[in-house]
């Protein structure tokens, strides 16, 4: 009797395990975000070998809160080594694309993590892969919008709520509302983000789930400073504070700090109050050793600056924010911190580098957040009227006033669902109930935004009429296009090239040469270097003539300096007798392997810097003066310098110091502790 029962009571132990082992791993991984330093410490002190791939997947989430990336990677690693269950090597992937993209900062490469957990999951229909499933099209919509791109956000964050709510699963779905909320309030879809922020409100206060409470009312924080109603505002970002800091989670305290600034920055009347919460912000994120919380925090010190007046600090500020943005390559941020500086300086009247910015960022519009889109085109046309240029500043006006009222019905729409919500909520669903204290002032305030919009479409008449007008004057005045320096020209010629493989930059030039224009005059040095320039084959697509130094654009291969030999000896026998105590020094630039396509101005001007840098660097005595110093730089990494920086010089320094670009001499490799003698 027993034997013949054995198999069924085996087989019931073994589901009931399967069952046991399957739910205490989303407990251990919740118990790992809670107390991640403790859950750390008790799996580091048993022996590795004993741990299973639940063990290092839960050590894996703690090690990520924890923000150890080395020990997070080494942890996932294990999970996959251990483990062939789909399940779990989805998990894996999953926080492997977290350790990428939160700890490493590389979105791109955490896309390519999570489709591998999509390739697991897609065909999976047990609840437990579903609710997985789920979380990773979130967080697909998270990597996207880090890139900037919210067209292709928003369909993974819809595809994840679907996927919850046809699956019933509450928890999953809370995530989905909130993230899709989040997207829709960047999109400029004020109803619609507020629609899902107050589902998850609900969702998340059946729940009992802290942690969303406080992340749904730091996005409905956010919603009401979008549609100006400060004082709601700053009531849900308080509220997110206070539980950010109950539950001890310092990073969402820290971008917490970051928009109640913000919203007191919207007022120039309470701009002041902004510092502090700054300052808080930027102490937290240098203690968490989180570069892009410092870089959003120096961002609302520059703004901060601009409404203080102070404008040179605010330069100093957004600068250093962009420098941030690109090496973390956060594209959001990146965008906007460039649309502030633009602002800026076109209000200074530096129309050039307010255009270079803005041509910068042009590409990415089109998938940009429709707020950044309104800003970009905004500023556009401003700066082509203050460039005489009055299609292009009516085309994107025109552009910017859509965008505009598009943002403004979207408002209305907002604040007619706030009224009938408040009307009909107000004393049935309490928790539910965010809307405003009362229907007369929002009544008053929907009248005043249609004068607004009525105000606008009279302003773009008036404008139409204005550039009309200033067209016809224009058609009748004779204009002679701008002449372009020689070196931007140059630029412009290289640029076109961009998208070709192994082209160089070759730089000619005399060691001493303020001393021989000194004892010669300037004339007869330069007559040396256009005489060359005049003789160049047609092999050299580009030349300029710069600050005493030849520049030329030339198809070569990197590692081959044939080019730059023959060249060097061809302008040495031009040299006159008066000029035989001058050394000829020249810098091969492989622009294909240190710059990015497509080239950028401010990158090819940063290569200027390169070469008295190399100089500096190779320029011991020289027992031949007669010998060429020929120089040259070799990227040795992706992304080794920095070059749109406006610290160039130390990035590069910082590149040879750590062995991504190498600098030779002569066909010599010198050391990476060259760069020393100069810091």
């Amino acid at each position: 009797m027993h034997a013949h029962n054995m198999p069924v009571i085996i087989l019931i132990l073994l589901l009931c395990g399967f069952t046991a082992q399957a739910e205490p791993l989303s407990s251990r991984m919740v118990e790992a975000s809670d107390s991640a330093e403790q859950i750390s410490n008790q799996l580091l002190s048993r022996p590795a070998d004993s741990l299973t791939a639940e063990d290092w997947l839960v050590l894996t989430e703690a090690q990520l809160r924890l923000r150890n990336k080395d020990a997070a990677m080494d942890a996932v690693s294990h999970v996959l080594d251990v483990s062939h269950k789909p399940y779990l090597q989805a998990y894996a992937y999953l926080l492997k694309a977290q350790i990428y993209g939160i700890l490493y900062r590389d979105t791109v490469i955490a896309i390519t993590q999570l489709e591998r957990a999509e390739h697991l999951l897609q065909h999976a229909e047990d609840a437990a892969s579903l609710a997985l499933y789920s979380d990773v099209l979130q967080n697909f919509a998270q990597a996207y919008n880090q890139l900037g791109n919210i067209p292709q956000a928003l369909p993974y964050a819809e595809r994840s709520l679907a996927l919850a709510v046809r699956q019933q699963q509450p928890e999953a779905e809370l995530k989905a509302r909130i993230t899709l909320g989040r997207l829709m309030l960047q999109n400029n879809a004020y109803s619609q983000a507020y629609q899902q922020l107050n589902s998850a409100l609900v969702l998340a206060t059946q729940l009992q789930d802290d942690d969303a409470l406080a992340s749904i009312h730091l996005r409905l924080g956010m919603a009401y400073r979008k549609i100006e109603y400060h004082s709601q505002a700053l009531q849900h970002l308080l509220e997110a504070k206070q539980r950010y800091q109950h539950l001890q989670r310092q990073s969402s305290y820290t971008y917490t700090l970051i928009y109640i600034a913000e919203t007191y920055l919207e007022d120039n009347q309470t701009a002041a109050e902004a510092a502090a919460y700054l300052d808080e912000a930027l102490k937290l994120a240098h203690e968490q050793n989180d570069l892009l919380r410092v870089g959003i925090v120096t961002l609302g010190l520059g703004r901060l600056a601009v409404v203080q007046q102070h404008e040179e600090l605010a330069l100093q500020y957004f600068n250093d924010a962009l420098q941030l943005f690109r090496q973390q390559q956060v594209q959001t941020y990146l965008q906007e911190t460039s649309l502030a500086l633009a602002d800026l300086l076109l209000q200074r009247q530096q129309h050039a580098q307010s255009g270079q910015l803005l041509q910068e960022i042009a590409p990415q519009m089109p998938q940009a957040a429709a707020y950044l889109r309104y800003r970009f085109h905004d500023l556009s046309a401003r700066l082509f009227a203050g460039q005489g240029d009055w299609v292009q500043a009516y085309q994107n006006s025109q552009q910017a006033n859509t965008l505009r009222f598009e943002q403004l019905a979207e408002q209305s729409k907002l604040q007619l669902d706030l009224i009938n919500q408040g009307l009909q909520q107000a004393k049935t669903e309490p928790v539910a109930d965010i809307a405003v204290n009362t229907v007369t002032d929002q009544n008053k305030r929907q009248l005043l935004y249609i004068y607004i919009l009525a105000a606008l479409c009279m302003l773009l008449a008036a404008a139409l009429l204005v550039a009309a007008a200033i067209l016809r004057r224009n058609s009748k005045a004779r204009s002679e296009p701008q002449q372009q320096s020689h070196w931007n020209s140059f630029c412009l010629r290289l640029q076109q090239h961009s998208a070709k493989t192994n082209i160089s930059i070759l730089a000619y030039g005399l060691d001493n040469s303020l001393q021989l224009k000194m004892q010669h005059g300037e004339q007869q040095l330069q007559a040396v270097l256009q005489q060359f320039q005049q003789q160049l084959s047609t092999t050299v697509f580009a030349s300029c003539l710069y600050d005493d130094v030849l520049w030329l654009a030339v198809q070569s291969e990197a590692e081959d300096n044939t080019k730059q030999q023959t060249l060097a000896g061809q302008l040495q026998q031009l040299l006159p007798e008066t000029l035989a105590t001058a050394q000829l020094i020249s810098l091969q630039l492989p622009v294909s392997d240190l710059l990015e396509s497509p080239w950028l101005t401010k990158e090819i001007n940063a290569l200027r810097e390169a070469l008295w840098l190399s100089l500096a660097l190779c320029g011991g005595p020289s027992t031949d003066r007669r010998q060429p110093r020929l120089m040259a730089l070799h990227s040795r990494q992706h992304r080794a310098c920095e070059w749109r920086s406006n610290m160039v010089r130390q990035d590069l320094l910082n590149a040879i110091r750590l062995g991504g670009i190498e600098l030779t001499c002569n066909n010599t490799v010198l050391p990476a502790t060259v760069a020393d003698q100069l810091a």
